[in-house]
């Protein structure tokens, strides 16, 4: 089994497979890749809550020749999707040069492709039930290290793109860094919200999340004592969209001044877990069953905290989603997203 995730999550990512698979062994890794030795019979496989792309192993290549070889050995079904990417460097991916991160994986892909005309689907994403193979390598910034051959059999406990997402860009006008979040949390689990429904936010400003909705045409509540950026505050979106700003702190929101309904929820509150998902078991709770998702990160600033991620995995669950998934995105630091579906 194969694990990509950042390189400073590495120590956690092997303890919890440690404690929730045991009878897998640590294998060998790189910087943003690890591995653990499995029985190949069996079917379930581990799933972590630092990873963002997982798989099969198959070995390692120098050249696309030995990787198509590595290629031959995957189970009889015709190839549907090909993902090739970087390992995470060792910094946040809003950080590197956007003129060379990803170049090593768009040569090699290119390459796969032109030595394989016709095998592969010309569309990355991934849908239910596709065969994909996955080839890895090391950031472009950094020395080459070879092919990494890995295979998944596509289903929700993935990102659909290569390495389950990529960094999505910053533009220049978001307000902060919780733009890339959010967009990256939706692209990663498909769950996609539609124009004209409702979000609330909780630790909105200064309105990165906030505006990537608004632009996603949803009219959006934000809760923060904080102050919003002023683009949030008189953005008017083409369908009558608009935010609205409750400058108070989550506990004391009045529950006449928020929408009777509402589809979406995100928290990304600067809050220990244990506090923050007090406040998000409030809103699930004033959303009447009307919701359709929720992106809740969780700040991971010590240890202490993730030995607390059962418990507070416990707490998600009762929530009442019909499924949550979590996941560790690009633009993340210390913090992973738990992302819940009704």
């Amino acid at each position: 089994m194969w694990f990509t995730h950042q390189p400073v999550s590495t120590a956690w990512l092997k303890r919890e497979i440690a404690a929730t698979r045991p009878d897998l062994r640590f294998a060998f890794s790189r910087p943003g890749l690890t591995t653990f030795k499995i029985d190949p019979a069996v079917a379930a496989e581990p799933i972590s809550s630092f990873a963002r792309a997982h798989g099969r192993s198959i070995g390692r290549a120098t050249n696309v020749d030995e990787a198509l070889a590595h290629a031959a050995s995957l189970p009889s079904a015709p190839l549907v999707r090909l993902h090739v990417f970087e390992r995470d460097p060792d910094r946040p991916a809003d950080e590197r040069d956007p003129a060379i991160a990803g170049t090593r994986a768009a040569a090699l892909d290119a390459a796969v492709r032109a030595a394989a005309p016709g095998r592969f689907a010309d569309e990355v994403e991934a849908k239910a039930g596709d065969l994909v193979l996955d080839l890895i390598v090391a950031p472009a910034e950094e020395d080459d290290d070879g092919i990494f051959v890995g295979w998944h059999r596509h289903d929700a406990t993935r990102g659909p793109f290569a390495g389950g997402v990529g960094h999505v860009a910053i533009p220049a006008h978001a307000p902060s860094r919780a733009w890339a979040k959010i967009e990256e949390a939706i692209r990663w689990s498909g769950l996609v919200p539609k124009a004209g429904e409702v979000a609330i936010e909780i630790g909105s400003a200064p309105g990165g999340a906030s505006l990537a909705l608004l632009e996603r045409g949803l009219h959006v509540h934000g809760v923060d004592p904080g102050a919003m950026d002023p683009r949030v505050l008189a953005y008017a979106g083409a369908g009558g969209n608009r935010f609205t700003h409750h400058a108070v702190p989550a506990a004391e929101v009045a529950k006449k001044d928020l929408p009777k309904t509402y589809e979406w929820l995100a928290s990304d509150v600067n809050l220990a877990p244990m506090v923050a998902l007090k406040y998000v078991e409030r809103f699930v709770a004033l959303a009447h069953g009307g919701l359709r998702g929720a992106f809740i990160t969780l700040k991971l600033n010590d240890d202490g905290v993730f030995e607390a991620l059962p418990r507070l995995a416990t707490r998600i669950a009762k929530l009442g989603a019909a499924r949550v998934r979590y996941t560790q995105l690009p633009s993340h630091r210390s913090e992973i997203v738990a992302i819940l579906e009704w």
